[in-house]
């Protein structure tokens, strides 16, 4: 049976809590035992079947989910993984004192995002990974180099962040973008912000708070100018894979 003939399987059978009463016996009843997860799909990371989430934002630091879990939809991310040398990230830390509202630093993994959040149907997932696939393999390896410190904000105006803004000379991390567009424009998902601007998102609050963060970050630029004088390695970022999250399955494709 294939994987999605045993997701069906599981799901009607465990959608329904039958009771079945015996003809004979009105006294007695008898609840239909559930048939057990499949292995193969039990193997799966992800958000496992028919979980309940709890979407609360006071066990989230106030943070709102963009989107809620729905059985069949995978939260999905393509995104460039980034590892601070311990001075940037003291650097990033040291910047919590100087701003005016309550922010908070990213205590997960920091990357550079190249796709909007997006929903990814179930019976989508193993094309899509194929086609990130071979477009790795069609791009070469390139270098992104920071910028400045700039404010962004959610579409939902729920969050707001401070990044640092990277460039790409010689245009590869926009032709990759672009392809991916056309590959996204296949599934009907939504394409990059076309005023794109490639960052690495360090801190975040809650609501909008571009206006005041705005007035703040050409001084905040010029510190960071002055960090990546001093330690001129860290200005570089060189791109040898791009990374694609689909819920809680993680891949890494090399690019050529």
């Amino acid at each position: 049976m294939s994987g999605l003939g045993l997701i069906s399987t599981y799901a009607s059978d465990s959608e329904e809590d039958e009771v079945h009463k015996d003809s004979f016996d009105n006294k007695s009843e008898e609840v239909s035992k559930r048939l057990p997860l499949p292995g193969s799909i039990a193997t799966w990371k992800g958000v496992p079947h028919h979980e309940e989430v709890n979407d609360d934002p006071s066990e989230h630091d106030g943070r709102v989910r963009s989107f809620k879990h729905e059985r069949g939809n995978w939260a999905t991310l393509v995104y460039i993984h980034y590892e601070p040398s311990e001075d940037l990230l003291t650097w990033m830390q040291s910047l919590l004192t100087e701003l005016p509202m309550k922010c908070n630093i990213f205590s997960d993994q920091l990357h550079i995002s190249i796709t909007r959040s997006l929903i990814l149907k179930f019976h989508w997932i193993d094309s899509f990974v194929e086609e990130i696939k071979k477009l790795c393999e069609q791009t070469k390896q390139f270098s992104l180099e920071l910028l400045n410190v700039r404010a962004y904000c959610n579409d939902d105006e729920t969050r707001t962040f401070l990044g640092i803004e990277c460039i790409d000379d010689k245009g590869t991390l926009g032709h990759f973008v672009k392809k991916l567009n056309d590959s996204l424009a296949e599934y009907k998902l939504p394409p990059f912000y076309e005023d794109s601007s490639y960052h690495i998102s360090f801190l975040w609050c809650l609501g909008d708070e571009t206006a005041t963060l705005n007035t703040l970050t050409p001084s905040l630029t010029n510190k960071l100018n002055q960090f990546l004088a001093e330690y001129t390695e860290d200005r570089h970022i060189h791109v040898n894979k791009v990374n694609l999250k689909i819920g809680n399955k993680l891949y890494a494709f090399n690019l050529k």
